[in-house]
């Protein structure tokens, strides 16, 4: 997910699709494996809530089988060649040291958990324990110290300054809560970066598309979705290609971002979401599960599937 992606994600959490990474949402934004317990999807991101449905290990299948490349990981917007932020890079590999758990925020009193960059890189890839040195909540303006993703800001505990600009200035997001992963109502845990960077933004529904103007409705690494702006330009239509790299919301509001549709001749293209219990693909593609199986589907998008080939 791009830095740009984030940027239209509203008021609410305001990240930026130029905070987290500009263009499509997962490409810039957030990327990284998912560490919840979510059930395993065909649908394949980069980076699944266990890691059955994520994370380039050839383990992770699309709705129609095949690998399909997730959000790459949430980078730095202020290192973006625009400056306001770029598409999210993936990491060149290497584990990351992580001293604390930023959904328990079980750091020492006067002290919060965050996310950084403990290489130098330009990508959160750790979790370290820093002074709570401000009191800002989701929605309110912070600013960052040193780069975007050094880490140090002055958002108040669980939250961290993301969508920043060149000047350092941007937006309070909230850190999923505990053990469940919570939000405030309206909001779902967006996990990326190899769940170093759970956060919690807007919530929605693929099939109706119930986002602001300008924004879709795209999946996350850890299967849920969450409204982020469209990054697709003049592109983005049904068998428009959308490179790993780009993100989900490089597609048109609608569409998904995938292998295996019919006419697509890049490792991803843009296919539209669908209903499975409606025959509305365009032949000879076919309505599939965007979970595998609609059983393992979180309650309510039971009916969610993508246009690919059988």
């Amino acid at each position: 997910m791009t830095y740009a992606d984030l940027e239209a994600l509203g008021a609410a959490f305001l990240i930026s699709v130029c905070g987290l990474g500009c263009r499509a949402i997962p490409k810039d934004l957030l990327d990284g494996d998912a560490t919840s317990d979510a059930t395993t999807s065909t649908a394949g991101d980069d980076d699944s809530a266990d890691d059955d449905a994520g994370d380039d290990d050839d383990d992770d299948t699309s709705p129609s089988g095949s690998n399909e490349s997730g959000p790459d990981p949430v980078t730095d917007p202020t290192d973006a060649d625009t400056g306001d932020g770029g598409f999210v890079q993936r990491p060149d590999g290497g584990g990351a040291a992580n001293e604390c758990d930023p959904r328990a925020q079980d750091c020492m009193r006067g002290s919060k958990c965050t996310a950084w960059a403990n290489d130098g890189g330009t990508f959160w890839n750790a979790n370290k324990c820093v002074e709570v040195t401000g009191e800002g909540v989701a929605g309110d303006s912070c600013m960052v110290e040193g780069s975007g993703v050094a880490g140090i800001d002055d958002c108040g505990l669980g939250f961290i300054c993301l969508n920043t600009d060149m000047r350092g200035l941007g937006t309070c997001v909230e850190f999923c809560e505990g053990a469940d992963e919570t939000c405030e109502p309206g909001n779902v845990c967006a996990i990326y970066n190899d769940g170093v960077l759970p956060i919690c933004l807007v919530g929605c529904d693929p099939l109706l598309q119930d986002c602001a103007e300008g924004q879709g409705c795209i999946d996350t690494p850890n299967l849920s979705f969450i409204c982020f702006n469209d990054a697709s330009g003049d592109m983005g239509g049904d068998g428009d290609s959308c490179p790993p790299d780009d993100g989900e919301n490089s597609c048109d509001p609608g569409m998904w971002c995938g292998p295996n549709s019919s006419g697509c001749v890049d490792v991803n293209c843009c296919t539209p979401y669908c209903d499975i219990t409606e025959a509305n693909c365009p032949q000879p593609d076919e309505c599939v599960s965007f979970f595998g199986d609609p059983k393992s589907a979180p309650p309510g998008f039971e009916n969610v599937g993508v246009c690919v080939m059988p």
